[in-house]
């Protein structure tokens, strides 16, 4: 177990880092060994951080471009996530157990809409001003709110946001995603550990692999075949969600 556990965490790890949608692999691995839908996702939240946070160390050069814009969407992620994570805690295990497959389907839809809006918008005039401004910063709370409460593609959805409406240069938003997914990250794990949901025999080897992953691809992230990624990613999605909601009583 703990091998699959591993191997599916540097696989997610490389996922995180590149795209998103880490969570489609690892949650439904974490399912697979008999953890609770609760505790698979508290597990899979806190095991998944070093991904992000270890793809900012290939990224250090777009770190300090970038650095000076920080502030703001860090802010928007703490309080956005800080507010996703406590709604999972209060809403329960029972509840959060009903809630999987509907979570899935809206992580599917987000995954699939990213690409959508993004081949729209890309070739029409430029997205600049404040009004643009303003529905960047909205979506990337919404993004923080559901990222703290669940999470499975909001890295890619964010990525495509931070990508049309505030930086050309496609590894420059990658590096804000992964600095504003850390951050909510550890604010979240930081709520979730007093949960006693946290199974380290399941996360750590996760967390472990994710580090290899992460790391690992931002090296090699400009030869990866990205569509292919991204498509397989939504297909396995797809196939995750009916499953789920097959199994949901």
């Amino acid at each position: 177990m703990v091998g699959v556990l591993f191997a599916g965490g540097t696989l997610a790890g490389a996922v995180s880092a590149t795209a998103g949608g880490s969570s489609f692999i690892t949650f439904p691995l974490l399912l697979s060994t008999g953890l609770p839908p609760f505790a698979a996702a508290i597990t899979n939240y806190i095991a998944l951080i070093p991904s992000n946070a270890v793809a900012l160390l290939g990224y250090r050069e777009e770190l300090a471009r970038v650095r000076h814009k920080l502030p703001t969407p860090l802010t928007i992620a703490a309080v956005g996530g800080f507010i996703g994570s406590m709604l999972l805690l209060w809403s329960g295990a029972a509840v959060f157990a009903r809630m999987v497959p509907w979570l899935f389907f809206a992580a599917t839809a987000l995954f699939a809409l990213g690409t959508w809006i993004k081949a729209r918008l890309r070739h029409r005039a430029p997205l600049a001003g404040r009004g643009w401004k303003g529905v960047s910063l909205f979506l990337q709370f919404l993004l923080a709110l559901y990222g703290g409460f669940f999470g499975a593609a909001m890295g890619f959805v964010l990525l495509a946001c931070l990508n049309i409406f505030d930086y050309d240069d496609l590894h420059e938003a990658n590096t804000v995603k992964n600095a504003f997914i850390s951050v909510f990250s550890l604010i979240g794990a930081a709520i979730f550990l007093t949960s006693g949901q946290m199974s380290w025999l399941h996360g750590l080897p996760i967390a472990i692999g994710t580090l290899f992953g992460g790391y690992g691809a931002v090296r090699y992230i400009r030869t990866l075949p990205e569509p292919i990624l991204r498509y397989g990613i939504l297909l396995w999605a797809a196939v995750l969600t009916s499953y789920y909601f097959l199994q949901s009583p």
